[in-house]
């Protein structure tokens, strides 16, 4: 599988859990924002997901996690 990035950053969506963790590559955060909602609503902890944004300047990445405050106002715009 292949993911092209427009710009020079995207987003990794964490889901730690009992078979180990996956993640999953995004563009921008509409999608991973939405299957955060999804597991939150079939009960999984806040701890367990994680969104970072992942810029790569030259021949550096910086790695931030997305806070939950942001992540809360978007859930809040989607209702």
């Amino acid at each position: 599988m292949e993911l092209e990035i427009k710009g020079n950053k995207f987003y990794m969506l964490v889901k730690k859990g009992g078979k180990g963790n996956e993640a999953w590559l995004y563009n921008d955060t509409k999608a991973p924002i939405g299957k955060i909602k999804e597991y939150l609503k079939k009960g999984a902890n806040a701890d367990d997901i994680e969104l970072m944004n992942i810029e790569f300047k030259d021949e550096k990445f910086e790695i931030r996690t997305i806070p939950w405050s942001t992540i809360a106002v978007e859930l809040v715009k989607e209702t």
